[in-house]
């Protein structure tokens, strides 16, 4: 383990990992926690662990078996209240050289799947199950700009979906008319459930996803949907559109969307700022 004479931020290994991403991440899924019904939370506690689990379980990575004693201390890390405990297993295993996808799907999956174990047998509460889920999603966040699409495509391009459950898809439809006749590779997915469509995302060689909601009422399946889409396609960076996007803007921040407009000349500008962004990295 760490010396304790070295700190987190004079690590050197914690290059490779964006500390500012991380904090902003932690804070804002825990005040999203605080503006949302206690179910909806559980819910996409859940989605975190499926999604890190299931990511684990489809993409091949170098042989990295944790034993059992490390992964117990993961997990255990996970939930502790001094924050850095957890980081700091994931600040020696950059040292040791782990790369991103080893410590992503062997490390941070094993322990989410142990976690949502626990859950189940009820041995930790709801409270730390949200607290680790939190720091999972977080850590995976910070460790973004280290993932690549599994394929690049030449020309300004984006997939554009409704979100699941959403009847409004005139909208997205029309949007994808108008980047088009800006030159634009639209392809367009509506009317998919959650699972098929972030089925269809993953595998697209697309960098920019473009979302549409008509209202509130979409909120729920919106945020599971950005969850997931976060951990199976973290190069992937999201935009928002919609009629209501203005008046549900405070709670629309905490999830960090990459571009938030309701103004189609004002999205047409912020995507071809995103499309420069995402080839430049």
């Amino acid at each position: 383990m760490v010396g304790k004479s070295k700190t987190l931020s004079d690590n050197a290994a914690f290059s490779a990992l964006e500390l500012e991403v991380y904090e902003r991440n932690k804070i804002n899924i825990h005040r999203l926690k605080d503006h949302v019904p206690e179910e909806l939370f559980v819910s996409l506690a859940r989605e975190v662990i499926r999604r890190v689990v299931s990511k684990a379980d489809t993409i091949a990575v170098e042989p990295d078996v944790i034993d059992a004693d490390d992964l117990e201390k993961l997990a255990h890390a996970l939930i502790d209240q001094d924050d850095s405990v957890a980081l700091r297993i994931i600040m020696d295993l950059r040292t040791d050289g782990k790369g991103a996808e080893v410590i992503y799907l062997a490390h941070l999956a094993a322990a989410a799947r142990l976690l949502g174990v626990w859950w189940e047998e009820d041995r930790v509460r709801f409270s730390q199950v949200t607290l680790a889920t939190g720091r999972i999603f977080a850590i995976m966040r910070s460790m973004r700009h280290l993932f690549e699409p599994v394929a690049l495509v030449e020309g300004m391009s984006a997939l554009f979906a409704s979100v699941p459950g959403e009847d409004h898809t005139l909208g997205v439809r029309m949007a994808a008319d108008l980047f088009r006749k800006e030159g634009w590779d639209i392809t367009v997915k509506t009317g998919l459930d959650h699972d098929a469509l972030v089925a269809q995302i993953e595998q697209t060689p697309a960098r920019i996803l473009g979302l549409s909601i008509s209202g509130q009422h979409s909120f729920e399946a919106l945020s599971r949907l950005v969850l997931a889409v976060r951990i199976s396609a973290p190069h992937m960076s999201i935009f928002l559109s919609g009629q209501s996007v203005d008046e549900n803007m405070p709670l629309l921040e905490l999830m960090e969307f990459e571009g938030i407009s309701s103004d189609v000349e004002d999205a047409k500008e912020r995507l071809s700022e995103l499309w420069a962004e995402s080839i430049s990295r």
